[in-house]
């Protein structure tokens, strides 16, 4: 650091909030377009989730937000955490991102890129200033500016569509819609008419009712032993929450008029995210969740959003309408305490062992 650049410490709920302005004003200089590293979603996740102790989550959270200013103007926003998980029957200490613990999709160092050492003052701040076993940043996207050394490791991908290349829907479909998928979702349409049934898709706001609906439907994962989150109260409430603060939407998907299935969409600096989806399982037959991702993407074209993201994970639904994805990585490296030096190997193992099973589904 020199004498023109100094860090300020955000460690209180109160600091946090007083920063709101600020850091909002700082995403719209940069044209920031990473949701869950934005300050409505890291400060509304904060509220929610510090107080919730598991191991998943994590234990004994301590907000560790660097701030860095050069001549009193804000360059780098750090959202930071100190957390305790439990590993190898020992208590660990490790700086993760703040929202990477859940529901995290692409997190970074908010940074102006004409300031092309930020990271490394920050990283040298924190080893000066706080005692930590590892650092263990997740959910960073290829793209980042920060992040490209050696300690980068594949941690999963997120599908995504940069609707601005394409003049409009129909282009899309004839370019990237598969035969198969093109079939398949008239296949589905002919099955429901001959059968008597009607299919459509509406495009609406997320108020209490049709939020509740949603979760109705998502009960239906259970069926295929998948999760269903809002068994969860501080998950439900941080959806319920963010689909408030922020730009948001939902894609129905009716048969007969009745919803059954669905897609939560937030939108944040004309980029669309995909939070969550589900449909009846009563009726597979029909390919709801091929239609609802149909009806999604004529959402996105009409209201020309820039980027359609699929949000984090490589399911093979997704590949049916998007063959790019924005590779996401690790960011690991030794803490400054003792035990940092016998942890990082067992650690950074784990961390290799899932880049191999993320690389395979990647084939």
């Amino acid at each position: 650091m020199t004498k023109n650049t100094k860090i300020k410490l955000i460690q209180t709920e109160e600091e946090f909030n007083l920063l709101e302005n600020e850091w909002k004003e700082f995403e719209e200089t940069l044209n920031h377009s990473n949701l869950t590293s934005s300050f409505v979603w890291l400060n509304t996740w904060w509220n929610i989730f510090q107080n919730i102790n598991n191991n998943k989550i994590g234990y004994d959270k301590k907000l560790i937000i660097i701030c860095l200013y050069e001549n009193d103007k804000l360059i780098s926003i750090a959202p930071f955490l100190k957390v305790y998980r439990k590993k190898f029957g020992l208590r660990i200490s490790f700086i993760e991102f703040l929202g990477q613990q859940w529901a995290g999709t692409y997190l970074d160092i908010i940074t102006d890129n004409n300031y092309s050492d930020s990271k490394d003052i920050i990283f040298s701040w924190l080893y000066k200033n706080i005692k930590f076993d590892i650092i263990l940043l997740k959910y960073i996207p290829e793209y980042s500016k920060n992040f490209n050394d050696y300690f980068f490791i594949l941690y999963s991908a997120c599908p995504e569509i940069q609707i601005s290349e394409y003049s409009n829907l129909d282009e899309y479909i004839k370019n990237k819609y598969s035969k198969n998928l093109k079939q398949n979702l008239r296949t589905a349409h002919n099955k429901a008419k001959k059968s008597g049934n009607k299919i459509q898709t509406s495009v609406e706001s997320l108020d209490q009712k049709n939020f509740d609906e949603t979760i109705q439907i998502s009960e239906f994962k259970l069926l295929d032993g998948k999760n269903f989150l809002y068994d969860d109260k501080a998950k439900r409430k941080f959806m319920e929450e963010i689909t408030k603060k922020m730009p948001s939407n939902v894609i129905f998907v009716k048969l007969n008029g009745k919803n059954v299935a669905y897609r939560t969409n937030v939108f944040f600096n004309n980029n669309k995210f995909c939070l969550d989806a589900s449909y009846d399982r009563n009726f597979r037959k029909f390919e709801l969740g091929s239609i609802s991702v149909d009806a999604n993407l004529k959402d996105s074209f009409s209201n020309k959003i820039k980027i359609h993201c699929f949000g984090p994970g490589i399911d093979s639904y997704k590949r049916k309408f998007t063959k790019k994805n924005i590779n996401i990585y690790i960011y690991l490296k030794k803490g400054n305490t003792l035990m940092s030096n016998l942890l990082f190997k067992p650690i950074k193992k784990l961390a290799f062992k899932k880049e191999f099973e993320v690389k395979q589904l990647l084939k």
